[in-house]
């Protein structure tokens, strides 16, 4: 099969940039709980920019792994092609009791044939993905219900074989299923991505508040889709525009896109007059008090300063954004004395992060994306070196690809 992969970091040796095209064998079913999955739309997110580009956070991340190499992406939309027999079971009662008034699967389990075409019937009516984070299901986190903190977690895409080739093998506990008349696939696609949006908005209370976005990217974009269905009463939104993104790109794409999401005010920060603008906007809209919650999703130190002056006292400040190095915080003046709630935000809450992005795409977000440009480009998965290129030109925002 086709297949995107990364070579794995040695230590103290240089981590070469870019991708390589390979053709792999395909995954097969080794473990009873394995479930193997046609990949129908692969997208790119900002973590694998990171891997392609060979950030350090992620070197860290990827130094351990034990293959040469790792099929990157994370990402997803596919069909289940095969199952092994625990993970078939599972399928079942899964099928059957989340969707039992079906009428397909009810004539479907009413038949006494049905264990020979299983498969058959499952890509007859559902599309699939995966939480792509794996976990032990064992350790202190994952017994408190935060699998999305687990000591042991293993990313598919990072630290095993992901999505960016024809086929993946995933454990059944992290399938989750859509039926096909329920959202787009190419939605699906990226839901991944919706799910890190979805998780920094879900962390602080939005409805009827004042929220600020730091970061109007593809993640800062979907974070005020999700704020603004969410109930937030303002939503203000900062980007910087830069030599290869222009303040006129940043208006005409970015910024349009934002309003079109429900933004009420968007600024070019870079440009001094517009970043005291923004600032006089926030507090001037809220008796001087400053947001209720600010939505970290640039990864600039920047940004985080723009975050502890704008948030209120007893506000919250979440932060997606993985930032470069360090910075230095007065923790009196910002934090202890202002009592302000500071959330790191890491994948998706499992499995309440995906039940409330299923109900918020489904409040008419999906037909936004899609009508939106959002999706920007789908490209075949050999074509990948111009879908990295157009995302680092600031030419394309959600890139999906298909094998």
């Amino acid at each position: 099969m086709k297949a995107i992969v990364k070579s794995v970091p040695i230590h103290n040796t240089e981590w070469k940039k870019g991708f390589v095209s390979v053709e792999r064998e395909e995954p097969k079913i080794i473990f009873s709980n394995d479930v193997k999955i046609k990949v129908l739309y692969g997208a790119i997110c900002g973590t694998d920019v990171g891997i392609y580009n060979s950030k350090d956070s992620l070197r860290r991340e990827m130094e351990n792994v034990k293959q040469k190499d790792v099929v990157v992406g994370h990402e997803f939309c596919g069909q289940i092609v095969e199952c092994g027999n625990r993970a078939e079971k599972i399928l079942k009662k899964k099928v059957l009791n989340d969707y039992a008034n079906n009428k397909l699967v009810q004539k479907f389990f009413a038949n006494k044939n049905q264990k020979q075409n299983f498969i058959g019937f499952l890509n007859k009516i559902f599309f699939s993905t995966a939480e792509m984070h794996i976990t032990d299901n064992t350790c202190y986190q994952c017994k408190l219900n935060e699998k999305h903190v687990c000591q042991n977690t293993v990313i598919k895409g990072i630290h095993d074989d992901g999505a960016f080739a024809e086929y993946v093998v995933i454990p059944i506990e992290n399938i989750v299923l859509f039926l096909k008349n329920e959202i787009d696939p190419k939605i699906i696609a990226f839901m991944d991505a919706f799910g890190n949006a979805t998780h920094t908005v879900q962390s602080i209370p939005v409805k009827n508040k004042t929220v600020v976005v730091l970061g109007c990217g593809v993640q800062g974009l979907m974070a005020i889709a999700v704020a603004k269905v969410m109930g937030a009463k303002k939503i203000f939104v900062s980007d910087a525009s830069h030599e290869s993104f222009s303040h006129n790109k940043l208006l005409k794409n970015r910024f349009k896109l934002a309003k079109h999401f429900g933004a009420d005010e968007c600024f070019d920060v870079s440009i001094s007059k517009e970043k005291k603008l923004f600032y006089k906007k926030v507090f001037s809209s809220t008796q001087n008090a400053g947001a209720d919650a600010v939505f970290e999703m640039s990864g600039s130190y920047k940004a985080y300063e723009d975050a502890f002056s704008l948030v209120r006292s007893g506000g919250g400040i979440s932060l997606l954004g993985l930032p470069f190095g360090k910075m230095e915080i007065d923790f009196a003046k910002d934090i202890i004395f202002k009592g302000v709630t500071i959330h790191g935000v890491i994948g998706r809450r499992v499995f309440e992060t995906w039940d409330l992005m299923r109900k918020i795409l489904k409040k008419d977000l999906v037909k936004k994306l899609l009508k939106s440009g959002f999706i920007s480009h789908i490209l075949p998965l050999e074509e990948f070196e111009k879908a990295f290129t157009l995302i680092k030109n600031g030419d394309g925002l959600k890139v999906l690809l298909k094998p």
